[in-house]
């Protein structure tokens, strides 16, 4: 029995049989950071996205593959009218995994056959999946995106030049296009000393990838990666903007801000691993 006890006007309490107790704001929209609690139309996303997620999970472990991180991302269309129901919904499984791609696409073949989240939706509403998949790339493979984000001054050729031949990238894929990169490889830490400092570089993700949580994949991706590695402190050089996101996982500033040519003003950061 679920129960949700009105606190006043559009406003609920609600408690489930696990006795968990939230408050879901069924009343008028508001913009986002004022609403009281979800609406009831995102919990049914948010559960289609939590049962999606450990369903695939679950899947991939029975299939005896690899899983270093797992993001699943609902985009959903509405109908302009009362009761603007869900006309069509993308399920976006962004999944970093040296698992063949093909394995991929069956573990989500399969997902949608047993998420009990995802056959309910089915039945009033089309779910179309779409697989970002994260895995080893070459480092050819990043460079079109890393002089995008990262180094427009600068050639592939420079960009070429500059790799280092230790380094181990990770490419984002989705429908055949890279989308995100980063890579992770051994080198010394000017701040600290370590028995095996690896640094992380080259993060970087596509405009119409951004706020997806992708970067979060990339990161715990070289995370892990280098403790598979034998890493025990990871660094990197983060652009000041962004050096929340790195401290959001565990990344603590070890160094003063400095400039870096053509670039902008950076700290250095690390985390033991």
């Amino acid at each position: 029995m679920v129960q949700g006890w009105r606190e006043h006007e559009g406003v609920f309490q609600v408690t489930t049989p696990s006795q968990a107790r939230f408050t879901v704001e069924a009343g008028a929209y508001r913009h986002p950071g004022q609403a009281a609690g979800p609406a009831p139309m995102e919990l049914m996303l948010a559960s289609l996205v939590t049962c999606s997620g450990s369903t695939i999970e679950s899947v991939l472990q029975k299939m005896r593959q690899p899983l270093d991180a797992l993001n699943v991302v609902a985009d959903a269309e509405r109908a302009e009218s009362v009761p603007r129901v869900y006309t069509e919904i993308t399920l976006e499984f962004q999944i970093a995994s040296t698992a063949p791609e093909d394995r991929l696409h069956r573990a989500i073949a399969v997902t949608e056959r047993v998420c009990s989240a995802s056959v309910m939706l089915s039945h009033a509403v089309a779910i179309a999946p779409r697989l970002v998949a994260v895995s080893p790339a070459d480092a050819a493979a990043t460079r079109q995106l890393r002089q995008q984000i990262l180094r427009p001054h600068q050639s592939l050729d420079e960009l070429a030049a500059e790799e280092d031949p230790a380094a181990l990238w990770l490419a984002a894929v989705a429908d055949g296009k890279v989308v995100g990169t980063v890579s992770v490889g051994p080198e010394p830490s000017p701040d600290q000393e370590a028995q095996s400092p690896f640094r992380l570089r080259a993060m970087a993700t596509a405009p119409e990838m951004r706020r997806r949580g992708l970067g979060r994949i990339l990161l715990q991706a070289g995370v892990a990666e280098a403790r598979k590695a034998g890493a025990d402190l990871l660094w990197c050089s983060a652009r000041v903007p962004v050096a929340g996101f790195y401290e959001a996982f565990g990344f603590e500033r070890t160094s003063a801000e400095y400039d870096t040519e053509h670039i902008g003003p950076h700290v250095r950061m690390s985390r033991p691993l």
